[in-house]
């Protein structure tokens, strides 16, 4: 287990790498940039997961003992999927999750994006931290991982890169821990 100056380190660079912009999108996507001022601002993801549709709110057919165990389980089933296998993954995500993570999951199993199975896509990957939020982002947790996606075309080549995501955690009836937010940040 990391230290306590080390788990803060880690979240730290892993933060710097969320505001410079790292991530892998799709190269056909047209994104209009603009430039700004750099401002002090804290991250942070919003307070709360918003109404949700019924079926959202199902209760999670599996369980965490705690919450650094769900959202240890929930992040590596995240980061590691392949084109073939990923509507499945999504929904196997959903049963271990309520709420907005419930929701997201379902929506990317149903709509995976088109370029994952056009360029064979795969993403493997491993969870590097993960850290309870203090002070004003208590009830919040860091999640950093390390990912290598591979595919065809634009994916083939693409170097390793380690991944911020804040997530929120329930407990649910039975006194087990599911997620109940996950907020990719790059």
């Amino acid at each position: 287990m990391l230290s306590s100056g080390a788990r803060t380190a880690l979240l730290a660079t892993a933060l710097l790498l969320v505001l410079t912009g790292c991530g892998i999108t799709d190269p056909y996507t047209a994104v209009q940039r603009t430039s700004s001022t750099v401002s002090n601002q804290k991250a942070s993801v919003p307070d709360d997961d918003g109404p949700s549709p019924p079926h959202t709110t199902a209760t999670p057919r599996k369980a965490a003992p705690s919450p650094d165990v769900a959202l240890a389980h929930y992040a590596s089933l995240y980061v590691n999927w392949t084109a073939a296998t990923l509507a499945a993954d999504e929904r196997q995500l959903a049963s271990l999750s309520t709420g907005q993570a419930r929701a997201q999951a379902l929506a990317e199993g149903a709509h995976p994006p088109p370029t994952v199975a056009r360029y064979a896509v795969s993403n493997s990957g491993s969870v590097v931290a993960i850290a309870e939020g203090r002070g004003t982002e208590r009830g919040r947790w860091g999640v950093v991982t390390i990912e290598q996606t591979n595919g065809y075309g634009p994916y083939q080549g693409l170097p390793a890169t380690s991944h911020v995501t804040w997530a929120t955690v329930a407990r649910v009836a039975g006194g087990g821990w599911v997620v109940s937010g996950w907020y990719p940040g790059s």
